[in-house]
């Protein structure tokens, strides 16, 4: 049913990590777009795309998922400020580089990733339709607070069959 990507992610969460959704807090927005600012004026032709929850200005985890686009050929041209911006990324992978860190009580993850990677082609094809779509995102907030003190593990599956049955819904949208 889920993705061999999807399995491995699933697999790394801890067994105790508990989900806490909060309600969309519009101080969120400001944070992101200072964000997006920081890198921009260092590099303004890099694509930068804020995904998630907190972008779709719904309950969440009051984090924030901000994505810069790049070859990963062109990845090493881009790291060396993106380390002095947010200090040394926590995970490396062949298509895509990770940051977490913490600005003004929101957590913040940040990547540098191929936009073509299936992966990535998937998430901005779910965001793009629940952002398109106020009933489908209504469904969604409503599944994310409902699994509000849930394990993150519950919490992660059910938002990758909730993914899954919009896909079915919108098979054509390659946004």
């Amino acid at each position: 049913m889920f993705t061999k990507e999807e399995n491995d992610y699933l697999s790394k969460i801890p067994k105790n990590k508990i989900v806490k959704i909060f309600p969309f807090n519009r101080n969120i927005t400001k944070i992101a777009e200072e964000i997006i600012t920081s890198v921009n004026n260092i590099y303004p032709d890099l694509e930068i795309k804020h995904m998630g929850a907190s972008a779709l200005k719904i309950s969440g985890q009051n984090d924030i998922d901000i994505y810069a686009f790049s070859d990963p050929k062109d990845f090493s041209k881009f790291l060396p400020e993106l380390i002095k911006l947010f200090g040394k990324p926590i995970n490396k992978h062949e298509t895509f580089y990770e940051w977490k860190f913490n600005k003004n009580d929101f957590d913040i993850e940040f990547y540098l990733t191929a936009k073509n990677s299936e992966t990535m082609k998937e998430q901005i094809e779910v965001f793009e339709i629940l952002k398109n779509n106020k009933d489908l995102l209504k469904k969604y907030e409503f599944l994310k607070e409902s699994l509000d003190g849930h394990s993150f593990r519950e919490y992660q599956e059910e938002k990758y069959k909730f993914y899954k049955k919009i896909k079915v819904l919108f098979p054509n949208d390659n946004i």
